[in-house]
Formats: structure tokens, sequence, C-alpha cells
């Protein structure tokens, strides 16, 4: 029943910022002194963490479990549930321990808040005090810690409801069991991939994981778009084996710059696409693109975009394997695969797998500069790279891993041919590992949403191409959403002459309000970064080109990201491919006390809410059920619309609304963004709880071992 003050209730930023969880075990020695100059940021981490995430995903189920049982359990699930945060646990255990003298609440609290403390912060001591105080539990060290160096310290401050205080009244809290429909995209972003020499024909396929969408997946639209590596080059396509040529604009198969494949059109891409999601299969989308006098390929633009409905919350996942196309040409290849980060990069490695390749010579590229070429290794049959040999390169380009991190990089690999038989490089078995601590933590209560940019404005094209070198994209995050990450992937044209000047700018909106702007990044002239610009792509917190930190580049709001070069350079908006992920939290904790717990109790125990959604681009209503469902086989329940929702007399309806705008609305004049269904709003409330607030203070200190 306790809540942070609302500024502290700000989602996870960098959650256990470098040196908490990785410890010096995953540390590589390049990275220490970058480790050192974080921690102190350390302690404001940790409170972060055990403000906001849940215990149960803090603590081994069978420790939880041992914490329930018992005749004194150490988790009283009256007073709180696992899936609070252990500061909530401690703050509500805080305030009713006057009440309840011989139930010891504060060494239980420290109990719990000692274990995950101990378990997290190996090689640290620290001190934990809750209004200055501690026990042997929330404590660690051998020394004072004003004797150490670099202490590392924060303090919450956290809404606690005094004792014996009058007049009283309710709390609650608001979550859901589960979701009828969200509509979201599975979004696969293409790599540069082409023959070596001319005249030589390639077959490339992109192996979509539809197997892995949920059973309830229904697709409601395929975008396939394919792009030459040399323009005017003849293409075959296919889709799980059945031929799609007959949806290219040319009969002849003849492909300019670019074509995009789109189920309007082209109905047989939703339909195949179905039937692998219900037979538990793989989608493979394959291009067969050859050039008579020039290399035959795809050029980085391609994509594949699929957008569909189900009724499970989470789908999104962090990537870590990001796998290779499957290319077969009787010819060595050459291939740039982008790789885009979304948190500290802690280690990386390559592995290539096939038939008849000879060896593998690889670089890497970090803002536009080419490392030296090394070799991957023969190791039984694969061609590796591991994490030492790919830090000690980055580290010879005067990087580390913490540039590598929240941005986009990209590996350069020559695949050299046997010639004894068709190169095969394998898809299901190549790809780049890259493990790292994302900058936003999910929770069990997380629903993920991932949306096409589609709106932008441009000026100033190149010959009537399509081509345009002053474009915005906008796009629209809800308040209460947590952004993830935003990326871009642009068809392009780099036009050389001797007058042709070539001034680079990338910008991103900060505050529509005032119209301010920040520069990620600025060249007045030539430069190698930006002469196959292809993609780009940013967190909520990113840098720009000189390594200055900015925050909430991403953020609820209108966002904007504006392209702007000179003659020389050009993208293709409309076959651009921009999008946004970010997070809804089916989760609303204790809120403020409110003199009555719903409308119409207590006669009333539940609610039948007509509420407004929006999952496919037009509002719709539907009803859900607020409450235990048994009252509503008894009666005991009320019709009510959610504009009927008095949140400043009622706990349930404030719980609710608050539910609701976590989900990107409030269900009357703002429709949430996930169809609710015939699911249910569960809720807890706490009767008779004093209106009266009095602070208490949280703080945490933390310092290395041995000083």
């Amino acid at each position: 029943m306790f809540t942070l003050d609302a500024v502290l209730a700000l989602f996870l930023v960098l959650i256990m910022i470098t040196a908490i969880t990785t410890a010096e075990s995953q540390v590589q020695s390049v990275y220490k002194t970058k480790m050192r100059m974080g921690e102190l940021g350390d302690a404001n981490a940790m409170l972060k963490l055990l403000r906001t995430v849940p215990l149960s995903q803090l603590v081994p189920a069978s420790v939880i479990q041992d914490w329930e049982s018992g005749p004194d359990p150490v988790l009283n699930l009256t007073l709180v549930t696992p899936d609070m945060s252990p500061l909530e646990i401690a703050a509500t255990y805080w305030a009713v321990s006057p009440i309840y003298p011989g139930q010891d609440y504060r060494k239980k609290a420290s109990v719990i808040l000692g274990y995950i403390l101990n378990s997290t912060l190996r090689g640290y001591n620290y001190e934990l005090l809750i209004n200055n105080w501690t026990n042997a539990f929330m404590s660690k060290g051998a020394y004072n810690y004003s004797l150490a160096k670099d202490v590392s310290s924060a303090t919450l401050v956290l809404s606690g409801y005094a004792y014996n205080q009058t007049p009283r009244g309710y709390v609650a809290r608001a979550f859901l069991s589960k979701l009828k429909a969200k509509v979201t995209s599975y979004v696969y972003q293409g790599d540069y991939i082409a023959t070596q020499h001319s005249g030589k024909q390639i077959q490339i396929t992109y192996i979509i994981p539809t197997s892995q969408f949920p059973s309830n997946t229904t697709i409601l639209n395929v975008a396939w778009y394919v792009e030459p590596a040399y323009t005017f080059s003849y293409y075959d396509v296919y889709l799980n084996g059945q031929s799609l040529d007959d949806c290219l604009s040319s009969s002849s198969g003849l492909v300019g710059y670019g074509d995009k494949l789109t189920s309007d059109s082209c109905p047989e891409l939703v339909t195949l696409v179905q039937n692998a999601v219900d037979s538990g299969s793989d989608s493979e989308f394959t291009a067969v693109v050859y050039k008579s006098n020039q290399i035959s390929g795809e050029d980085g633009a391609q994509y594949i975009v699929i957008n569909y409905s189900t009724s499970q919350a989470s789908t999104f996942r962090y990537p870590h394997h990001y796998y290779f196309a499957d290319v077969r040409a009787n010819d060595s290849i050459h291939i740039e695969k982008y790789v885009f980060v979304p948190g500290n990069l802690t280690d990386l490695s390559i592995k290539i797998a096939g038939e008849h390749i000879k060896f593998v010579k690889a670089s890497i590229r970090v803002y536009g500069i080419d490392s030296e070429s090394f070799t991957l290794i023969n190791e039984g049959g694969y061609f590796v790279a591991d994490n030492a040999t790919l830090a000690s390169v980055v580290e010879q380009m005067g990087f580390n891993y913490s540039d590598l991190s929240g941005t986009y990089f990209t590996i350069l690999l020559n695949v050299t041919w046997d010639g004894l038989g068709e190169l095969h490089l394998d898809g299901r078995n190549s790809y780049v590992y890259a493990d790292y601590i994302p900058f936003t933590a999910m929770s069990l209560y997380s629903v993920d949403i991932t949306r096409i940019i589609s709106n932008y404005s441009n000026k100033t094209e190149y010959d009537d191409t399509g081509f345009y070198r002053d474009v915005y994209w906008y796009w629209d995050i809800p308040e209460y959403a947590t952004p993830l990450y935003t990326t871009f992937q642009f068809p392009w044209l780099h036009i050389i002459g001797p007058n042709s000047p070539c001034m680079q700018r990338v910008s991103i909106l900060m505050n529509s309000s005032t119209n301010s702007w920040e520069t990620l990044y600025y060249a007045p002239t030539y430069n190698t970064f930006i002469s196959a610009f292809a993609r780009w792509g940013y967190t909520r917190v990113t840098r720009d080109y000189q390594g200055n930190p900015i925050e909430n580049a991403l953020h609820g709001g209108l966002n904007s990201l504006h392209l702007e070069f000179g003659s020389c350079y050009y993208v293709s908006p409309e076959n651009a491919l921009a999008s946004v992920v970010y997070l809804l939290n089916a989760y609303a904790p204790y809120g403020n006390v409110k003199p009555y717990l719903m409308q119409g109790y207590p006669n009333i125990k539940a609610y039948n809410l007509t509420y407004a959604y929006d999952v496919g681009g037009s509002v719709e209503y539907g009803s859900i059920i607020v409450g235990d469902t048994k009252a509503i086989a008894s009666g005991e329940y009320a019709n009510i619309t959610a504009c009927q929702l008095d949140p400043d007399k009622y706990a349930v309806d404030d719980a609710v609304l608050r539910l609701f705008k976590n989900l990107g609305g409030d269900g009357c004049t703002k429709p949430v963004l996930v169809d609710l269904g015939d699911t249910m709003i569960s809720y807890v409330s706490l009767p008779g709880v004093p209106r009266s607030i009095s602070p208490i203070t949280v703080t945490l200190r933390i310092w290395r071992v041995g000083g």
C-alpha cells in the first residue's frame, strides 16, 4: 500500500549499469576504467531496480515458496504479493509494524532486501537504511564506509501511510489476467549480400521464425521489399516454395531501384505466412537475383514486415542471435551484417556454417571506420571469431564495447568459395551473437508493441526518382508507455560529382511544444561514415556524434527524426522501413487513499465496464469484468462505462483508470491500445488505510570490497 512519488515511478533506465550485475567476471580489462567511472550511478540503479522490478523476477521461485510457508511466513500474502517490488513490500511492512508489533515485520522486510542485495552486489560492501534504521541483513562490510573509496550513495522517498491517523479510506491496485487481442509487427531488416564477381546468380533466402509466433496469431498483412545490389537486376521471388513472380511490378522480373510486394496486390503473402504459422513452420522468403555484367545480390535496404494480432501479451524478445540469410551461389560472396544492440554490450562472437567455403575474412565498421581485416578460425567445420578476438579488434580501432552499445555497427564478411561445388552459407546456423544488459527491463506485466512508422514529409527530390535529401519522420508514443528503441533502414542514392556538397545531419525532436531539437550526427563535408548510409537506430538514452549522452531521446508524445543532406546523398522515404518498440504496463500498483472502495459498495462488488479500444486503426467498444466473476453470477455488479469512473472518490475506479493509462489511454476519450475482450481486470484492495501520509526515506550506500 505504498507508492513512490510520481517522479520516482519512471521506468528502469540502464538497469544495473555495467558493474552491478556483470561485476568483475564479465567485464573485459578494456572496460574497467569506464566501469569505475560508472560506479557513482550504481546505488541509484540498484534502488530503482528494487523499486521497479517485481520480487518474483529477482528471487528464485523456491525461495519465494519458502518465504510464503510456515506458521510465521516472511511473505504475508494478506498484505503483500510477489508481484510487488521489494521496496513496496518493505514499505508496507514498515507501516504496519506498529499495528502488529509481535510479527516483527521490519525484520521480515530486511530478510527480503538482504537476500537480493547479497546475491546481486557480489564484490561490494553495502549499507541500506530505512529512516536511518538498518540491521545485519541489510548491511555488509568489515569497516566503516567512510574509509572506502568511490562510495556510491542514493536515496529514495517512499510515500507511506502513517499509523493511527484519521479519516480512514481505501487503496487498490489493478492488473490484467490476459488479453483478447493486440496488434503488433514482426520486422526483419536485410543485409548487403552480393557475389564478388560479375554475371553470377545468387539465391538469398530470409528465414522468418513464424514457428515461434503465438498459436492464436492472425496474420493481417505482409510487406516484402526487394532492392538489388546493382540497379536493374533480374529477380525471381518465392515464398515457402511458391513463386510470386506475378506480384513483381515488371512482368520480366527486372527491378530498377527496388520493388515492394504487399498483401493488397499479392494476397498469397498472407495465406502462405498464415499456413506456416498454423503448421508451426518457419517462412522462407527467397530472392534469386541476376545481373549479367555486374555483381548480383541485394543492397541492404530490403525488408519483410508481418503485421499480426494475438492475445499473447508478451511477444517481443530482446534479440541476441542476429542470423544471416541462407545464401547459395557459384561464387565467393560479400556480406555486410548490420547489428543493433539495445543495451550495454558485454560479449560478441561470430559463427559461419555452410558448405564449399574455403575461408572467411572479416572486419568491423564502427561509426564509418573499418577495422583491419581478420580471419575467422575453422573449428569443427564452422568458421568462428570469439569474444576475445572481436574485443581486441574493437580496442585496436580506438573504441570499446560501450561505443557499440545502443547503435548500429557492421560486421563485413568476405566468404571465399572453394570452387568445388555450390557455395552454401547456412542461414539457420550462421549468426552474430551479442550478449548485453538491456537498457530497459521487461516485467511479467509488460505488453510489447512494435509499430511501423509511416508518417513522413520530404522535399528536394533527385531527378524524379522518389529519393530526397531532406526528410522528416513523425510518430507518437503513448504517454505512459516505456520506449525501448526505434530503428530506420533506408534505400539510398550516393551521387558523386565535383560540385556536390555532402553535408550530412541527423537530428531528433526533443520537445514538440518548444520545437527543440538535438543533433545526433553532423558533418559539413563528405566522409566515409555516411557514404553507405543505410541504417539509423537509437534507444531512450543515446549519444550524439561527440559522445555526449542524450536523455529521453525517445519519449512519450510526438517524436521525429530529421535527415538533412547535401546534394550528393538521397534516401527514399516511401520505401524506407521505420519502426518503434515500446512497452505498455498491464499493472497499476496501489495508489492514493480514497474515501470509498467502489461505486455501490458493499452491495456492488464488481463492474461490467464498457471501454474504448483501438488495435487496428479504428475505435471499437468492448466490455470487461472488473472484480470477482462470482459477483456477476450473484447479480452484485453494476454496468458502467469508463467515462463514469470517478477516481477521486473510489479506489477501484482510480486503479482501473491508472491501468488504462498504462495501456495507452483512458478507455473513454482516449482508447486503450489493446482489446481486453472477455478477460478480467483483477483488483486487490486494502481497507481502513489512514489518509495522512508520512514519508519513509530509503538510503543505499555501495563500495567495493577492500576499499
